[in-house]
């Protein structure tokens, strides 16, 4: 398995509130996380920090390891909370928070907010996740298309994140093959690349680091607007 991770400020943001841990273990196994903060000034850049440290030791047991994943992931929420109750100027702070752990020729997820996960497989993209905003709402009840929802108005308003009221995340999992590609993205670059152009780039022949600074060039001439973080595992 070969692994790259790429994150990028962005040409309008001041800081990165991006944050991603990649941990390769033994026999095969590796976890990915990202997320992306936000609130006041820095808290965003605390909260999403807060999250991902919240797996830098996670190594579950071969069952059950969806209960595992959840079980930190509201760690995550509760130390983002208690953190931002003892320094007042972070009040309100959160983040998204999707986390994937490959074992044993599958993938085991959990996810909160608008981060992403895709699996490439026979050369066909799949999005894994949902997007917990207002459009991601309003597409999954058919009211609005995916490309509607990438421009819609209140297309950074979470409706789920770690820190927030409603902290439930998704789950799930999926198989793996040889050849397969699993990728994660923060809403500053699947914001300003389409599905169709994220498959054509990850199917493309080309190493895995290149895919990952393709993406990110290609933001940043579409005017980078948010911070930009991808994680694409090879397998």
């Amino acid at each position: 398995m070969l692994i790259e991770a790429v994150t990028n400020r962005g040409l309008r943001r001041k800081i990165n509130e991006d944050r991603f841990l990649v941990n390769a273990l033994d026999n095969g196994r590796a976890l990915l996380v990202i997320a992306d903060g936000m609130g006041g000034h820095a808290a965003g850049e605390v909260a999403a920090q807060i999250a991902v440290d919240s797996f830098e030791d996670f190594s579950p047991p071969d069952r059950d390891i969806r209960t595992a994943l959840c079980l930190r992931m509201d760690e995550a929420h509760h130390k983002i909370l208690e953190y931002s109750m003892r320094e007042r100027h972070l009040k309100d702070m959160g983040t998204t928070l999707t986390a994937l752990f490959i074992t044993g020729g599958s993938a085991v997820w959990a996810h909160l907010g608008d981060t992403r996960i895709y699996h490439l497989h026979a050369g066909s993209l799949i999005r894994v996740t949902d997007d917990h905003t207002v459009p991601g709402t309003l597409v999954k009840r058919g009211a609005i298309t995916v490309e509607q929802a990438r421009f819609h108005p209140y297309g950074n308003v979470l409706t789920r994140c770690a820190g927030c009221e409603r902290h439930e995340p998704d789950t799930g999992a999926f198989d793996l093959v040889n050849e397969d590609l699993v990728f994660l993205s923060s809403d500053g670059l699947h914001d300003l690349i389409g599905d169709s152009e994220i498959a054509d780039i990850l199917i493309a022949d080309a190493p895995v680091r290149e895919k990952l600074d393709r993406m990110v060039s290609i933001c940043l001439e579409a005017g980078g607007r948010d911070n930009i973080t991808g994680i694409l595992a090879a397998v």
